[in-house]
């Protein structure tokens, strides 16, 4: 398995054990961000394009960005059913009850760090290369930021929360 798919799995199980009351504002689909949204938000090479951006509703909402530069083996995946291969984001938004709940984000987390200015709590995991913070409505959005190329994924994902939170 892929670190992706391993990022992926705990991310999406860091999800699961929110078992939440989920209102309107986490359960509706969120429309995934453009090339040009995405390209002022993480850093592309010269000749990436943006290969996959895909948003719908699993476990919770969830967002996925692939970037990269496309070749045959991406063209193969896809014409099996597959993803392309790349530089990879994700978002998760799960709908809290409480401030409270957000223990639960970090007791899955053990290299959990507090972050300051986002939201009203937020934690930063670098073995995950994850932001998860909780908004003012209890709204907890999780930012994976799993893409080799970027030197700093914490600032990468700060930036990819900031503009998710005022787009909301």
């Amino acid at each position: 398995m892929t670190s992706f798919g391993r990022n992926t799995l705990k991310t999406l199980g860091i999800a699961a054990l929110l078992v939440l009351a989920v209102p309107a504002a986490a359960q509706s689909e969120h429309e995934p961000l453009t090339e040009d949204e995405l390209r002022s938000l993480v850093p592309f090479g010269a000749d990436d394009i943006l290969k996959l951006a895909d948003c719908g509703k699993k476990s919770y909402p969830t967002c996925t960005y692939v970037w990269g530069n496309f070749d045959s083996d991406d063209e193969a995946r896809i014409k099996m059913g597959g993803k392309p291969s790349g530089e990879k984001l994700m978002t998760v938004f799960a709908q809290a009850s409480r401030i409270e709940d957000f223990e639960r984000v970090v007791s899955v987390t053990p290299d959990a760090q507090p972050v300051e200015d986002v939201g009203i709590v937020a934690i930063w995991s670098a073995n995950r290369r994850q932001l998860s913070l909780m908004t003012e409505d209890f709204l907890v959005v999780h930012v994976n930021v799993d893409a080799r190329s970027i030197e700093d994924p914490k600032a990468i994902a700060l930036q990819i929360a900031d503009y998710l939170m005022e787009q909301e």
